[in-house]
C-alpha cells in the first residue's frame, strides 16, 4: 500500500514540476513589443485560444509578426524566432497546421504566429492571418 501511495505522490509531484517548468519556460519573444498598442488590441491577443484544444495561445508578448503566403489553400509563414537566451533566428517557410488557424478577425492587422520548439523544430501553436486575407 505504501508503494502505491508513494507512486501516486511521485506522479502528482512530477505533474506539478512539469506545469511549473512550462510556466517558467514560457518566454516573451520581444519584451514590450506590444506595450503601446491600444487596450482592445492587447485584450484581443490575450483572448486568443487554440482552435486545436482551446488553450490560450499566450499573450501579446508571445505572438510575433509573421510573413504569410498561401499555397494550395494553406497558410505558410516565416518569422524571426527570438528568445532572451539564444537571440534571433529567421525561420524558413513553415506550413501552418489547419487546426492552428484562428479565424476571429485579427485586430492587430498584421499576421501573428505563436510558436514553440519541440525536438529542435519550430511548431505553431496558433496563427492569426493578416487582416487583409
Amino acid at each position: 500500500m505504501k508503494s502505491i501511495l508513494a507512486s501516486a505522490l511521485m506522479g502528482v509531484v512530477a505533474l506539478w514540476l512539469a506545469l511549473l517548468w512550462g510556466a517558467l519556460h514560457a518566454r516573451e519573444q520581444y519584451p514590450g513589443q506590444y506595450k503601446d498598442v491600444p487596450k482592445d488590441v492587447q485584450e484581443w491577443f490575450r483572448s486568443q485560444r487554440s482552435p486545436r484544444n482551446g488553450a490560450h495561445c499566450c499573450t501579446e508578448a508571445d505572438g510575433v509578426y509573421a510573413e504569410e503566403d498561401i499555397r494550395n489553400d494553406r497558410y505558410w509563414v516565416r518569422f524571426d524566432a527570438c528568445n532572451l537566451s539564444t537571440g534571433c533566428t529567421r525561420t524558413g517557410w513553415l506550413p501552418v497546421p489547419p487546426d492552428a488557424v484562428i479565424y476571429d478577425p485579427n485586430r492587430n492587422g498584421a499576421p501573428v504566429v505563436w510558436w514553440y520548439m519541440e525536438s529542435n523544430q519550430y511548431k505553431i501553436r496558433c496563427y492569426a492571418p493578416g487582416a487583409g486575407i
